[in-house]
């Protein structure tokens, strides 16, 4: 699983293959069933249906392929190292369903989808999990690096919720944490908060930053009713503009900031470094909350 993801970090396609490839096979060894090739290609085929993220096929005679995108088709920017994993492991879903449990078709069902989320978190461990880097190691990093994780957010909300019944996003894992959907609602409406705030601090010297009261935002907006995919979708929107705002700021830029009633100055490099860690934070919450867990 390293070698997958540090091959997709260094964007270098051939290595993602051959790192896949390894994945795949010992997996195929232990589960009994026939190989099957890994093929990794460049940005991701679309249409007006969407992006092809994964694709399997089977011809007479050839050994089965799973077919990937390491890349996505607008921003030409890798995906996350999570939802590559999780797009491999469905296709090898529809392997398994061919040529181990002989059906003659291989439909999306929630079974399906329990099979996939049980390989994945077989193999991405508890111990991977815990390993968020803290925002003080976030403001370590180079700003790039810190960019780059704000790139990989969208992919990976979509990743999670995707095939999830709405019974599943809404389901609370207990009375006081939120629910799937309400953590990728949380997640649409605060990048909208972030983008204001940035557009003030250029336009205003140290404005006042006022906190926001993101369990009142639940209830008022009824997080509950909203559409999950549609939040996400709206989540990319806005976090596409983000990104495409702090890749033109000057550097000088970078060292405005707005005041906040506790933190005191915060710049836009502090920001950043607060969303790449806001970004983490909610994606491991809306990861437990799919599972159950507080």
């Amino acid at each position: 699983m390293d070698a997958v993801e540090s091959a997709l970090l260094a964007e270098d396609r051939a290595a993602t293959q051959a790192a896949s490839e390894r994945v795949i096979g010992g997996l195929m060894t232990v589960l009994g069933a026939p190989p099957v090739r890994v093929e990794v290609l460049a940005a991701r085929p679309h249409a007006r249906w969407g992006e092809l993220h994964g694709l399997y096929t089977a011809e007479r005679g050839r050994r089965p392929k799973i077919q990937l995108w390491m890349r996505t088709a607008k921003q030409i920017v890798v995906v996350a190292f999570r939802t590559y994993l999780r797009t491999l492991l469905h296709e090898v879903g529809h392997h398994l369903d061919y040529t181990v449990l002989r059906l003659e078709e291989s439909y999306h069902t929630e079974g399906f989808y329990k099979r996939e989320s049980s390989l994945f978190h077989q193999l991405v461990t508890d111990l991977r999990r815990s390993a968020m880097p803290t925002m003080e190691e976030y403001a370590k990093q180079p700003r790039e690096q810190r960019l780059k994780r704000l790139e990989r957010t969208a992919d990976e909300l979509a990743g999670a919720i995707r095939g999830q019944s709405d019974a599943a996003l809404a389901r609370r894992p207990d009375a006081k944490n939120w629910a799937p959907k309400e953590v990728v609602c949380h997640l649409r409406d605060t990048e909208e908060l972030f983008k204001a705030r940035f557009d003030t601090i250029l336009a205003t010297d140290n404005p006042p930053i006022a906190p926001p009261d993101p369990d009142r935002w639940a209830e008022e907006r009824q997080y509950l009713r909203n559409d999950a995919g549609e939040a996400a979708g709206a989540f990319r929107r806005r976090r596409e503009e983000t990104l495409a705002f702090m890749k033109k700021l000057a550097s000088a830029d970078w060292e405005r900031g707005g005041t906040h009633p506790v933190r005191g100055k915060v710049t836009l490099d502090a920001f950043l470094t607060l969303m790449a860690w806001h970004d983490d934070n909610h994606f491991d919450q809306l990861r437990r909350a799919l599972e159950g867990k507080a």
